[in-house]
């Protein structure tokens, strides 16, 4: 499991809901909303002596959730070969559950298909986000040992995958990070440190210079336009020099430039996943910060926990789906053996007023 920091003393509890469970024992591995009514949660419920892959729709903004039927596979846990542990729709029809395997709907969750990329064999996909009416999905190769991009309509599971890759690191594990933004998007491949990038030009996706390449530690992106990006790294933690901290790197020009924050980050541990840093404008960003959640709401140059959780989890992904309402998965890690790695016990969070305050939304 992933090291816990110590409680902070400073943190103020977030209001508890009033709202009961609808679908009971589900726990949650992962969230997509489309606006701020309709959103769906990938997870598992109960089912004989284990768990099994569910997933959880609200259509009132998390008051009410109802049971849809998951895709037919496992979660995905730890580091399994098949399965699924991630959701996104692009809207309240089309959606997609991945990683590693690949899922498709196009009626709301209620029945999926399987999606294979023809010449490609047993895909692992990563990370996938859609916008503008386009779906990417990024996958190893591990023929070519390069991470790659396929793209789609949201409707018709055309996939394309680009001639463009990212080439892996040196390091045991590759973490690439997409992140899109109406018809902008980057990628960033984070191998112990940051080992490359692709962003998109037009409708083709170009090899990229990400910020954080020379700093010899892994980096987290978000963006909150086409043209501002941030990117907080975890400077000189494999040397050779002693660790420096987290610093922030902030871009306006839709990533050509990067320019570093004078203040550092008060950060612990910021994970290198997808979805550990979330940003609803310029001027405030979210962190996850081990299992707390550090913001700022003047452009970095001061820093707050916002959200502090129990030790044993962590802060597996931060969203926002308006300026306001943003969305976070609190995670216990799971454990693993020779026999497999147990099911996730996470939750939902929920903020409605800009990152501010965070609380729990029973499912």
């Amino acid at each position: 499991p992933r090291p816990r920091p110590s409680p902070s003393p400073t943190f103020a509890p977030s209001p508890s809901p009033t709202s009961t469970p609808s679908v009971p024992g589900f726990l949650a591995a992962s969230v997509t909303f489309v606006s701020s009514q309709d959103g769906w949660v990938l997870g598992t419920t109960p089912c004989g002596a284990s768990s099994c892959l569910a997933i959880a729709r609200t259509q009132d903004g998390g008051g009410i959730w109802t049971s849809l039927n998951p895709p037919p596979t496992t979660f995905s846990a730890g580091t399994a070969s098949t399965g699924v542990d991630g959701i996104r729709f692009a809207n309240s029809l089309d959606g997609w559950a991945y990683g590693p395997d690949l899922w498709a709907t196009q009626d709301g969750g209620n029945t999926w298909t399987r999606i294979t990329l023809p010449g490609w064999s047993a895909p692992m996909f990563e990370d996938l986000e859609t916008a503008a009416g386009v779906v990417h999905a990024v996958f190893l190769d591990t023929q070519d040992v390069a991470v790659r991009i396929a793209t789609s309509p949201v409707a018709s599971n055309s996939w394309q995958v680009s001639p463009t890759g990212v080439t892996l690191g040196a390091g045991p594990i590759p973490v690439p990070q997409l992140v899109v933004q109406g018809s902008a998007g980057w990628i960033l491949e984070d191998d112990r440190v940051v080992v490359g990038g692709a962003h998109l030009v037009g409708s083709d996706w170009e090899s990229w210079q990400p910020p954080c390449t020379q700093v010899n530690g892994p980096a987290a992106l978000a963006a909150s336009s086409s043209q501002d990006l941030i990117a907080v790294c975890d400077q000189g933690v494999w040397g050779p020099a002693s660790p420096m901290g987290f610093r922030a790197w902030v871009s306006v020009n839709g990533g050509a430039s990067f320019s570093l924050l004078p203040t550092a980050v008060p950060a612990t541990i910021v994970s290198d996943i997808p979805g550990s840093l979330a940003s609803p404008a310029p001027s405030v960003v979210a962190v996850a910060n081990a299992s707390d959640i550090l913001a700022t709401f003047d452009g970095g140059s001061t820093w707050t926990t916002v959200y502090m959780g129990p030790a044993s989890q962590g802060i597996d992904y931060l969203g926002f789906t308006t300026t306001t309402q943003g969305v976070a998965i609190e995670l216990e890690s799971p454990i693993c053996s020779n026999s497999g790695c147990t099911s996730p016990a996470g939750s939902l969070l929920m903020t409605h007023d800009g990152g501010h305050e965070w609380a729990p939304v029973p499912i």
